[in-house]
């Protein structure tokens, strides 16, 4: 089931973003953006819509996104890969972002690049390191 995150979830997505925080950061400085404080300082943004998927009160996928069309977290539980549960979570964001808005923008992980080209995304410029974090600019135009 994929509902809002609530305060009392951020211990369980910690946890589920902890294996792919090498996947972006390069240093402590961008480790610290997947820490604790900093999914609890997201949770309370006005600007940031974050949703987890619960599946037998274990949350097992976890999807957000910045005001307007930027999505900021998508993960899925290293064991819950290959189960469709990216897919779901990705196929509700897109059904209510792509109704308003002419397009969805993501600062992937290298590793994640493939997936969000199977989604529909484009790279949109070369690989970037700043404030951390290595990351590949891609999006996703609806005309």
């Amino acid at each position: 089931m994929i509902r809002p995150a609530k305060a009392t979830d951020i211990k369980q997505i910690v946890e589920l973003i902890q294996p792919y925080i090498k996947d972006f950061a390069l240093n402590a400085e961008g480790e610290e953006k997947f820490s604790q404080d900093m999914i609890e300082k997201l949770l309370e943004m006005q600007s940031i819509e974050y949703f987890v998927f619960e599946k037998d009160l274990s949350i097992i996928g976890v999807i957000a996104y910045k005001q307007p069309s930027h999505l900021v977290h998508f993960f899925v539980k290293q064991n819950s890969q290959q189960q469709g549960i990216g897919r779901q979570l990705w196929m509700f964001l897109e059904d209510k972002l792509s109704q308003q808005h002419s397009k969805i923008t993501v600062n992937s992980s290298c590793y994640a690049q493939p997936v969000y080209e199977n989604f529909g995304f484009t790279v949109t410029s070369t690989v970037i390191e700043n404030g951390g974090l290595r990351y590949i600019p891609m999006c996703k135009s609806y005309a």
